[in-house]
Formats: C-alpha cells, structure tokens, sequence
C-alpha cells in the first residue's frame, strides 16, 4: 500500500537529512545563547514600531521559549524521520515545524543581534524573518514521496471514432503554492500595511511589503491548476489568473506516458527548465510525460495521469489515421 510504503535507505537517509535541517535553528539559538549570554542585558526586545522597540521581555524568558518551541519543532521532525509509515504525512510535518523553527530562532537572532548591535537597523533583519516563514519547504522538498519514481501502470488504451469527441480535464489545488501565498499575504500586512495605517510610513518597511505582495501574486498563480488534454494537446492553465502554463501541441508529441514523478528529480516545484526538458512540478506522485520532436520532455504533475494519457494516445492515434 502506498500509505504504508517500505522505508528504503535512500528514504531513510532523506528523511534524517530533513529532519537534520529542522533541528539547525534550535542549534543556531543554542549556540548564540551559549556565546552571547554574558553580554546580553537582561531584558531583549520584543516589539518595534518601525526601528523603536515598543515592548521587552526578560531575556532568560525569552530565550528558554525560543528553545523550547524551536525544539519542540525539532522533536516532531525526528519522530517523524524514526517512524515513516506515510511519507507524504511526515513531509508536511517537515514543512511546518521547520518553518516555525526558522521563525523562532530568526526572531531570537534579530532581537539578540540588534540589542547588541545598536546600529544595525530593524527593518533590513526583518528580511531574515520573511526567509524563515519559507525555510520549511527546504526539508519538505528533501523527504522522499510515497511513490518510486518512474513507476506507473499503463493506462488503459481508448479507441476514438472520427465523428466522436473526446477530452480530459482536470483542476487541481496546489497546497504548497496555497499555503506560501497566505504567508505572503500576512507577511505583507504584518509588516507593510497595518504599520502604515496605524502608524504611518516610518513605521512601515514597504520594500518588505511591495517583494511579498509581488510574490504572493506569482504563488496564487499557482495555486489552482487547470490541465486538460484535447485536439489543441496538453495544456495547463492558471484557474486563478487565466495564464497559460504549458501548451503542447498533438502535432508536437511523439509519445506519451504516464510516471510517478519525485520533483527533486526535475529540481524541485514549479515551472522547471533543464536537460531532461520542462515540466509543471505541482507536487509528487502521478505525472503525464511528454515526448517531443528533437527527445525532450514535458511533464506536468496531476492526478489521473493515466486516463489524460489514453485520452492523449487516443487522438493522436485518431490524427495519424
């Protein structure tokens, strides 16, 4: 069964891997804790309004929840690489508590850092908190899917007559692009555009604000994919914004398969370019792969692979007829 698929020790090593990189910023607040302490005043701040600290907390308070909620996140992921039953389960573990490790340690770090540091200016460190809201896909990419790749039953072949129509279609939500669109969101709003309402524009970081609204356009792009299969070919659109994707021609196609694909084999999620050709990487598992004229590839990610496939095969057996 997929849900209970043998752990291999590539996986295994993967998963340690990943959860090695959740446990780096418990380490990372250990380490400045353990080299810092007898500088740090007895106090940190906790809250500013623009480069003004509003509010502090003492430091042994502050620094013992960085430690506990950072390894807290750690334990999970651990748990998670020692016992994989699902792999798709203990990769969105991965996702969220190596994002709320990032977030715990960056806050603790920029606190410590500006505390000791009087010159240094909030608004450029609050940069290192926006990575960390994303530091999560890191592991999450790492951590091998259910499913071996290049391994996929051969769809079922579909005989089409010359009067007759046929087409496939299929949207999809993507919860990596959904989940990295809210954060966005709220990091945009958090930083940017409440500051500037209640305060004005010397409490706002509106560099901040203006990259994570730009990126939170380009994710919610993502966010919900449409791929159909038709006389036109093999497409995928945005559902959200209307943007084409991919196209592939019928005419353009040699062959057509049906995989299981893992993104990292094609760099990770997204649109990709590389040698092997382009692909629509929305997540791991079922993929439609096309051959091209010339041997690269197109591959884009969505359930149902193998009925797209016979539906593809089928009128392109239908035009070279």
């Amino acid at each position: 069964m997929i849900g209970d698929a043998p752990v291999t020790r590539i996986g295994f090593v993967r998963m340690s891997v990943a959860a090695v990189l959740v446990t780096l910023p418990v380490i990372a607040i250990v380490s400045s804790l353990l080299a810092w302490w007898p500088t740090l005043p007895a106090e940190l701040p906790a809250q500013w309004s623009g480069d003004e600290v509003v509010s502090r907390l003492p430091t042994f308070f502050f620094a013992g929840t960085a430690v506990v909620i950072s390894g807290a996140a750690a334990a999970f992921a651990w748990h998670a690489a020692l016992s994989p039953r699902s792999y798709e389960r203990h990769r969105r573990v991965f996702l969220i508590s190596g994002s709320v490790a990032a977030i715990t340690a960056a806050v603790w770090l920029i606190s410590a850092t500006v505390v000791r540091n009087p010159d240094q200016e909030i608004g450029a460190a609050g940069l290192l908190a926006i990575a960390a809201l994303f530091y999560g896909l890191v592991p999450f990419a790492l951590a091998p899917t259910n499913l071996p790749a290049e391994e996929a039953e051969e769809p079922d072949e579909l005989e089409v007559k010359p009067s007759e129509t046929l087409a496939w279609s299929r949207t999809q939500v993507v919860p990596i692009f959904a989940w990295a669109t809210v954060i966005c969101v709220l990091a945009a709003i958090i930083f940017g555009y409440l500051p500037l309402i209640l305060a004005g524009v010397e409490a706002s970081n509106l560099s901040v604000a203006i990259v994570t609204s730009l990126l939170a356009v380009m994710f919610y792009a993502g966010a919900r994919i449409r791929v159909t299969v038709d006389l036109r070919g093999l497409r995928a659109l945005s559902a959200t914004v209307g943007i084409r994707l991919v196209s592939v021609r019928l005419a353009q196609a040699t062959s057509a398969r049906a995989t299981n694909l893992e993104p990292l084999r094609w760099g990770g999620w997204g649109y990709r370019v590389g040698p092997r050709g382009k692909a629509l990487v929305l997540r791991g598992g079922p993929a439609i792969v096309v051959t091209l004229r010339g041997g690269a590839e197109v591959a884009v990610t969505t359930p149902d692979a193998e009925q797209a496939v016979s539906v593809l095969r089928a009128l392109q057996r239908r035009n070279a007829a």
